[in-house]
């Protein structure tokens, strides 16, 4: 059996921040913000690297994981250098896209003279980064331990994140690495976290014990039962106000009135009684919010009765009715 080196390192939290040498960018930087057009996406980038080229070190990083197995590579995009390592697959991409920074910082970040700028498109990498602390992934502790060794080895140290688009690119470049070393012929470097190597563990004990249960004589499989799957519920506070609408308690000035929070049970716009039938139906002020709504579930004209069979399981429609409801600023 193959033995595993389990990667575990005790170290105490670190800032992923000091003396202004060393910051992780995730929204701040233009191409970084949300609803950017794919092309300008692409022209922003690279406007950041030919303005960072002569001043920095760039280096991309990148993790690919598939049949084949879990790879990643690192790139000195300046000094055109790629590193790449061919992981256990039972390893998460997190912990892939994780390594690929950790060898970036180890083994490209030595002169030091020289500011460095990495870039990942590992989002949820970068987020681990910025607030860790000893319950934080051992990989993160890792990446966290080679930045504050790494830092006498430079001037400033960037990691900047960059969305995971085609036609970026640093991004293919480091994807393309990665996959190769996916597909090649090399050793798999014999690790696996320990957070990963615990999921593979739970794992094969409920299967062992389904597998055990099975093969005892108090076994019976009932194919005539549809099989069933654990649907995921709604948030509580989104189930509270489905809830509510079903029973017509939504806190609308009619009801407020009655226990004393409102002066009037009158709808200002529409000089008739606010109730939960006239929010949902009538009210002028809601008009564009219900043509909406109509048009998300795809009916002519709302009946509240019909509103209230919506089913929790009926994702699509318990959201229309749910971002109307919000729309609203009421509730």
């Amino acid at each position: 059996m193959l033995a595993l080196k389990i990667l575990f390192l005790c170290v105490a939290p670190v800032e992923a921040q000091q003396e202004n040498t060393i910051s992780i960018h995730m929204n701040d930087l233009p191409f970084q913000q949300s609803q950017i057009p794919y092309p300008t996406l692409c022209k922003l980038v690279d406007e950041y690297v030919n303005k960072e080229w002569n001043s920095s070190i760039l280096i991309a990083t990148d993790a690919s994981k598939g049949e084949e197995g879990v790879s990643l590579a690192a790139l000195n995009i300046t000094y055109n250098r790629t590193l790449t390592l061919k992981l256990h697959p039972m390893n998460s991409v997190f912990i892939a896209e994780g390594c690929a920074i950790l060898i970036a910082i180890e083994r490209f970040i030595q002169e030091a003279d020289k500011s460095y700028i990495l870039c990942s498109d590992s989002l949820s990498v970068l987020k681990s980064l910025e607030s860790l602390h000893r319950k934080s992934p051992t990989i993160s502790l890792q990446i966290g331990s080679a930045i504050i060794r790494a830092t006498p080895r430079s001037t400033a140290i960037k990691l900047v994140w960059v969305p995971a688009h085609v036609g970026i690119t640093i991004n293919e470049q480091a994807d393309e690495a990665a996959r190769a070393a996916r597909i090649s012929d090399v050793n798999i470097y014999p690790c696996i976290s320990t957070e990963d190597l615990r999921k593979v563990i739970f794992r094969v004990q409920a299967d062992q014990g389904r597998i055990q249960w099975e093969s005892t004589k108090y076994f019976r499989s009932f194919t005539h039962l549809p099989k069933t799957t654990k649907t995921p519920l709604l948030p509580r506070r989104k189930e509270i106000l489905l809830t509510r609408l079903r029973t017509r308690s939504l806190p609308t000035k009619a009801i407020l009135f009655k226990v004393g929070l409102e002066s009037s049970p009158l709808c200002r716009q529409c000089d008739i009684v606010d109730s939960n039938d006239h929010l949902l139906l009538s009210c002028t002020v809601f008009e564009q919010l219900r043509n909406n709504l109509r048009a998300s579930l795809g009916i002519g004209a709302l009946h509240y009765n019909w509103i209230c069979t919506i089913s929790t399981f009926n994702r699509r429609a318990c959201s229309a009715v749910l971002l109307f409801l919000q729309s609203t600023n009421i509730f």
